[in-house]
């Protein structure tokens, strides 16, 4: 009797501890974000739009709620039919607040007042 007692504890307690760790957890809240994106081909500036999404939108949903973007496993390969180019190295590469982008951005967030901006050069 005293097995039977101890392992309906042990259940009991399992599923409740599985039940609480299911629960969800409150999501924070979006908060508006405002931010710049100039694009800029062969050295020349071709855009620049004030935009105005949330915190939770990634810069590649932004970027497409924008822009006419093509892609290739997540890197933008396209915008506004301005193309990348592998044969001459023409790549489309950005910055934010004027720093090197070191994620893609399917997996970056914008800041309030972000400053992005998109080149489509020639490597050196």
């Amino acid at each position: 009797m005293q097995k039977l007692v101890k392992i309906t504890t042990i259940f009991t307690l399992s599923v409740g501890l599985i039940g609480a760790s299911a629960q969800p957890v409150a999501a924070a809240k979006a908060k508006t974000v405002k931010a710049q994106i100039t694009l800029t081909v062969d050295h020349k500036k071709v855009s620049t739009k004030k935009v105005t999404t949330t915190s939770k939108q990634t810069l590649m949903k932004v970027m497409k709620q924008h822009y006419q973007i093509k892609e290739d496993n997540g890197m933008i390969t396209a915008i506004n039919g301005h193309k990348q180019n592998t044969k001459t190295q023409k790549y489309w590469l950005y910055k934010i607040n004027g720093k090197d982008a070191t994620k893609g951005a399917a997996v970056t967030y914008l800041k309030n007042k972000d400053k992005v901006s998109f080149t489509l050069n020639a490597s050196k």
